[in-house]
């Protein structure tokens, strides 16, 4: 390694020891977007920029540092997310729709929905998800884990897979409640439990590779796709 990459790493590493987080993190990002990077230098650039999220996690933010975070990248906004859900929330409203304004990802949306549910807001929020603009009062809203639809879902599951496939049964459940939050700040109904039910199983199965076995066991149990259920999982990963 050159004197160049060493000199770096010992500047990196005496911010650091002097608790000036942020001009390390601002150096590790200078270095990284650099065109060409030795492997030995890079993966020590990845350690540090790993061991300078934690310390930005364990940190406790002022209104203004989560406000600029809301403007930065996702993992930064999540930050904020995690610094207003130990918050009164009701105190930000400005800062809270800003979040929404600037989301990076569907994750730092639902996450913020949920914290805004988690407090029972009654303010009201405006969104953009899925191509549709959407105006929302979290008090008003069904966490996935209240939900009687995710309940009645998960009991066609356990009547279908809970003597002959336990270990997807399992996935399945997992899956069906990151297909709730996708929805957020809708639920899903329960006259459509059955339907999403189906497709999660199809799901999950077709990554399994047991796809035609499950069909065939679906078949048997009589479970129903009626009315149909379009999975939001399909374009979107949390």
């Amino acid at each position: 390694m050159s004197n160049y990459y060493k000199e770096c790493i010992e500047e990196i590493e005496n911010m650091m020891n002097t608790g000036d987080y942020e001009s390390a993190s601002i150096k590790v990002k200078e270095e990284l977007s650099m065109p060409y990077i030795p492997k030995d230098f890079e993966e020590k650039l990845l350690v540090y920029e790993k061991q300078l999220l934690m310390f930005e996690a364990q940190k406790k933010l002022s209104d203004d540092e989560i406000d600029t975070y809301l403007e930065m990248d996702e993992s930064h906004q999540l930050f904020a997310v995690k610094a207003l859900r130990e918050s009164n929330m009701r105190e930000y409203p400005d800062l809270i729709q800003k979040g929404f304004d600037h989301a990076k990802s569907v994750f730092v949306t639902i996450s913020l929905i949920e914290a805004c549910i988690g407090q029972q807001l009654n303010e009201e929020f405006h969104i953009v998800k899925d191509g549709m603009d959407i105006t929302f009062i979290p008090a008003a809203c069904v966490n996935p884990s209240d939900s009687e639809g995710v309940e009645t879902s998960i009991e066609f599951m356990h009547s279908w897979l809970e003597n002959e496939n336990p270990s997807l049964l399992n996935l399945c459940i997992q899956c069906l409640y990151k297909e709730a939050y996708l929805h957020l700040p809708f639920e899903i109904d329960e006259d459509e439990s059955e339907a999403c039910a189906y497709e999660i199983v199809m799901y999950v199965s077709s990554m399994m590779g047991c796809e035609n076995e499950m069909k065939k066991l679906l078949s048997e149990k009589k479970a129903s796709q009626k009315g149909g259920f379009e999975l939001l999982l399909y374009s979107n990963t949390i």
